[in-house]
């Protein structure tokens, strides 16, 4: 008779950790051949820590072999687990740290793409300081629309968003940091560049005959009033595919101001006194996260700057 596999009893020890860690890396690597630079072993060594792991779990995690490298049911749910577990052991050592004035751990940030070229946001000032006072706190950056960021904050998977102020879930807290100006440009062969050139004065029935580049999540209801004058074009997530649609000609698109800096000559802003405005940049965070030590420090020199 087969003896039954033991199952695991709960107990987690350093070893343990550090395979979970080698499990989680390789899944968000894709692989165990592309996690091999990440984690600085070869991949037989990856594949037989994550054996080790299985065998230790009682759970068969995941293919690997000719076929490629995929999670099992189990493996996807164990993941979420370990996830999870992994995220509260450093939200752990940030707070035990924090006892000691000893200042460790890490900072996930997440954040809207192409806010760092924008002079007004504080963040870089910030980080600048917070190394200063707190050289062991490693400091972690990702892009993302804001309904990524968003959800990044309320799973757990990221402590500070940099997100518009479009709308407020009630587990986030918000505050406003800066103020990023926004405008309606044509770049590329749009017809409204040929008109620029040649000195033609435009009125705002002209430009609002041409389509206009949408985004894919909520935004606020002055926003949303001033695109409905426009015919709908394509439907986008991120300032990037913004701003090559409207380089290619094609649409026109609202994007910050401070953009059309990065590639000069390439866009038109139009009639500023009438499409142009102001949104406010906030940093969220879980409302539950404050506490932390670390947490607070950096965001009071984040709200100072």
């Amino acid at each position: 008779m087969s003896r039954r596999k033991k199952a695991f009893s709960g107990k987690v020890n350093d070893a343990d950790i550090r395979l979970m860690r080698v499990f989680k890396a390789v899944i968000e690597c894709g692989g165990l051949s592309a996690a091999q630079t990440e984690l600085g072993v070869g991949r037989s060594t990856i594949s037989r820590q994550i054996s080790d792991l299985e065998t230790r779990l009682g759970l068969r995690l995941c293919h690997r072999g000719r076929s490629g490298f995929y999670l099992t049911q189990q493996g996807q749910q164990a993941f979420d687990y370990i996830e999870e577990f992994l995220n509260s052991a450093e939200e752990l050592t940030s707070k035990i740290a924090s006892i000691s004035n000893r200042m460790v751990g890490k900072i996930e940030i997440g954040m809207i793409d192409f806010t760092m070229s924008d002079v007004s946001n504080p963040l870089i000032p910030t980080i600048q300081k917070f190394q200063v006072t707190a050289p062991d706190v490693t400091i972690n950056l990702m892009t993302g629309s804001p309904n990524e960021v968003e959800r990044g904050i309320i799973d757990g998977k990221l402590h500070i968003g940099i997100v518009p102020d479009y709308q407020r879930h009630p587990s986030l807290d918000y505050a406003k940091i800066y103020d990023e100006d926004v405008g309606l440009f044509c770049g590329g062969p749009h017809p409204l560049v040929k008109a620029i050139l040649n000195n033609v004065t435009l009125t705002e029935s002209d430009i609002c005959k041409h389509k206009l580049v949408h985004r894919a999540y909520f935004e606020s209801e002055r926003l949303r009033q001033r695109k409905q004058k426009f015919p709908v074009g394509s439907t986008v997530y991120q300032t990037e595919a913004v701003l090559a649609l409207v380089r290619s000609g094609v649409y026109l698109g609202f994007f910050p101001v401070h953009c059309k800096d990065l590639i000069h000559g390439e866009f038109f802003e139009l009639m500023p006194e009438v499409f142009r405005y102001s949104t406010p940049i906030c940093a969220i965070w879980r409302a539950d996260r404050r506490h932390s030590q670390i947490l607070q420090d950096f965001l009071g020199l984040l709200q100072a700057d």
